[in-house]
This record gives C-alpha cells, sequence and structure tokens, in this order.
C-alpha cells in the first residue's frame, strides 16, 4: 500500500498498511482536507480509493469539496448536504421552497 504520509504530520509511528476501517476512513479524511487546501492527492492515491467505495459510504466527509471530486471521478452516488449546495438552497429545501433557481442553468 503506497500512502502519503505528508497527511500524518501529527502521527510518530507512520503506518504502513491501513487494516481497519476506521484507519482507511481518517486517511480518506486526511487526503480530502490536504486537497481541500490545494495539495493534490497523488495518481497512487486515485487507484487506491477506487476499490474503497464501501469506506467513502460509511464514513462520509460531508463538508468537502475533494470528498465530493472523489466520488464524482469514480462515478458514485453523491451524498446530500454538502458544502456543494449553496446557504440559500438548503434554507429553500429545509423550508419547503422548491422553486427553481432562473439563473442555475447559466453556472
Amino acid at each position: 500500500m503506497n500512502l502519503d504520509y505528508s497527511v500524518y504530520p501529527d502521527i510518530e509511528d507512520l503506518p504502513q498498511t491501513l487494516h481497519s476501517p476506521e484507519d482507511k476512513a481518517d486517511y480518506v479524511a486526511r487526503i480530502c482536507h490536504a486537497w481541500d487546501f490545494g495539495i493534490v492527492p497523488t495518481l497512487e492515491t486515485f487507484e487506491l480509493f477506487g476499490d474503497w467505495q464501501e469506506i467513502f459510504n460509511e464514513f462520509v466527509v460531508p463538508h468537502s469539496p475533494a470528498y465530493a471530486a472523489f466520488r464524482d471521478y469514480y462515478g458514485w452516488k453523491p451524498i446530500k448536504d454538502t458544502i456543494l449546495e449553496a446557504p440559500w438552497e438548503k434554507f429553500d429545501r429545509v423550508n419547503g421552497r422548491t422553486l427553481p433557481d432562473p439563473c442555475e442553468n447559466m453556472l
């Protein structure tokens, strides 16, 4: 398993493999948060995550654009209530408003 150790600045004894689902979820979160701040994952990370759909489904990182990008890259179903929803869209949805945005197709 080829891990990106730059996402483990807080751990002295770096893992060589990730055995438990929780360890894998922690790694996914670390990679996603690094990408959210501009550190693009390696090709090996993209290859590794391709087999981790169950980890992505069970341990959601809802407010990470990188997490949403990984799901889109692999063709996995997007999650609801992400940061990719504008605040007014969430407000309208929660309050039962269903009018479409007339400018949405211009984006």
